[in-house]
C-alpha cells in the first residue's frame, strides 16, 4: 500500500531549526538512490537508522558523503519530511483513499472497521503533522521531487 510511506511518521524527528542545505539534500537523495538499488526497498519516513546501518555493512557511502549517524539522521529526516510537505494536499489525501475504501468495504464487523478507521486515522494526522514540520525543508527539496517520489513510492528500479 503506498500510505505505508507515511505509517511511522511520528517517529520522525526533524529539528525545525535545522538549516538543510541543497547540497545535504542531494547528498542524501543520491546515498538512499544507491542504496535502493541495491536493498531493492525505498526511502521511508522513518528509515534513517535502517539506511546507515546497511550502509554500514556494505558500502559506507553515508560516512563518504560527510555524515555520521546523528547528521545522516538529521538530514535524512528533514529531507523526508520536506518531500512529504511538497506533495499537494489532494495527492496526501488520495494516498489514504484506497486502503480507507478497502477497509470500508471489507467483510469485517463494524466495531473493527471503527477501530481500524480510527488507527488509520490517527496514522494519518501523524503523517500529516510531519508534512507541516517538513514544510521549512520544502523548498530545498523540491528540486529533487522527483527523484523523492520514484523512492518513496518504489519506482526506482524502473
Amino acid at each position: 500500500m503506498k500510505f505505508g510511506i507515511f505509517l511511522a511518521a511520528s517517529l520522525l524527528m526533524v529539528t525545525p531549526a535545522m538549516a538543510l542545505t541543497v547540497d545535504e539534500a542531494e547528498a542524501v537523495v543520491t546515498v538512499v538512490e544507491q542504496l535502493a538499488a541495491e536493498t531493492g526497498e525505498g526511502m521511508v519516513a522513518d528509515a534513517a537508522e535502517i539506511f546507515f546501518d546497511y550502509d554500514a555493512l556494505s558500502g559506507n557511502l553515508i560516512p563518504a558523503a560527510g555524515f555520521d549517524r546523528a547528521s545522516w539522521v538529521v538530514a535524512y529526516d528533514a529531507v523526508a519530511s520536506g518531500y512529504m510537505a511538497v506533495i499537494p494536499q489532494d495527492q496526501f489525501d488520495a494516498i489514504f483513499e484506497e486502503p480507507l475504501a478497502m477497509l470500508e468495504g471489507s467483510a469485517l464487523p463494524d466495531d473493527q472497521k471503527a477501530m481500524m478507521r480510527e488507527h488509520v486515522e490517527g496514522l494519518i494526522a501523524e503523517a500529516q503533522a510531519t508534512r507541516q514540520q517538513g514544510a521549512v525543508h520544502a523548498g530545498t527539496v523540491r528540486p529533487l521531487e522527483g527523484r523523492l517520489h520514484a523512492l518513496f513510492f518504489g519506482e526506482f528500479g524502473e
